[in-house]
C-alpha cells in the first residue's frame, strides 16, 4: 500500500508541470507535456517544462 501511495506521489510530481499547463490551459501545454515525459526526469527537464506552465498567458494589443 505504501509502495502505491509513494508510486501516485512520484508520478505526480513528475507531471506537475504537464498537470499545471492542462489545468490552466496554457497554449504550450503540448508542448510542456512533451518536454515532460523526454526530459523531465532531470532537474534541468522538469524546470524548462515548469516555466511555461506557471508563464502568465499574453494578452493582446486589442483586447
Amino acid at each position: 500500500m505504501l509502495t502505491v501511495i509513494a508510486g501516485v506521489i512520484g508520478a505526480a510530481s513528475y507531471l506537475l508541470p504537464s498537470l499545471i499547463a492542462f489545468n490552466r490551459i496554457s497554449r504550450d501545454r503540448w508542448l510542456v507535456l512533451v518536454i515532460n515525459v523526454v526530459f523531465g526526469a532531470t532537474l534541468p527537464g522538469w524546470v524548462p517544462a515548469l516555466y511555461p506552465a506557471l508563464r502568465k498567458p499574453r494578452v493582446s494589443a486589442a483586447a
